[in-house]
C-alpha cells in the first residue's frame, strides 16, 4: 500500500499552497492499482506550523506529502521522518496524487525559481521562504505573509 497526502483546498479540490498553514489534507491510500484508492480528508485546522504538520504526516504513516510550496525547514522535518516532500505544484489534488504514485508528475528542478503556478503572488517566482511567523521574505516586497510564497 502507498499512502500520500496532499495539502488540500476544500473549496476548490486543488492543491493548497502552504504546507505549514494548511487547514486540510487529502490522504490517498493506494492498493495494488491506481483504481484501488481510498481518499480521506483530515481536518488539521487546529494545528499550525511546520512541526505540527510534519508530526501529523508521521502519525498518519504518510510516505510522501505534496503542497504548493514548502520551505527548507518543513522539507528537512519531513525527510527526518522518512517522508518525501513534494512541492511546487498546483491544480487538482486527486490528479496530482495519481500522477505522483504512477511516476507521471513532471519534475521541477531544485532552485529553478518556479513554483509551478502555485504562488499567489511574487509573480510565481518564489520557492518558499519557510517563514514560520508569516513574514514574507521571498523578495516580493509583500512583508505581510500574503505573497503566496509558502510563508
Amino acid at each position: 500500500m502507498v499512502k500520500v497526502a496532499v495539502a488540500y483546498n476544500k473549496d476548490t479540490g486543488e492543491i493548497f499552497e502552504h504546507f505549514g498553514h494548511c487547514e486540510m489534507f487529502a490522504v490517498y491510500e493506494y492498493g495494488e492499482t491506481i483504481d484501488d484508492c481510498r481518499k480521506v480528508l483530515i481536518d488539521c485546522s487546529d494545528r499550525h506550523g511546520h512541526k505540527a504538520m510534519a508530526d501529523l504526516m508521521k502519525e498518519q504513516d504518510i510516505m510522501a506529502v505534496m503542497s504548493g510550496n514548502m520551505g527548507p525547514e518543513a522539507k528537512a522535518l519531513l525527510l527526518s521522518y522518512g517522508i518525501v516532500p513534494v512541492a511546487g505544484y498546483c491544480g487538482d489534488a486527486d490528479t496530482a496524487a495519481d500522477m505522483l504514485v504512477t511516476g507521471q508528475l513532471p519534475v521541477i528542478g531544485e532552485g529553478a525559481g518556479s513554483c509551478g503556478g502555485g504562488c499567489g503572488g511574487c509573480g510565481g517566482s518564489c520557492g518558499g521562504c519557510g517563514s514560520e511567523e508569516g513574514e514574507c521574505d521571498c523578495g516580493c516586497g509583500s512583508g505581510d505573509g500574503e505573497c503566496g510564497c509558502g510563508c
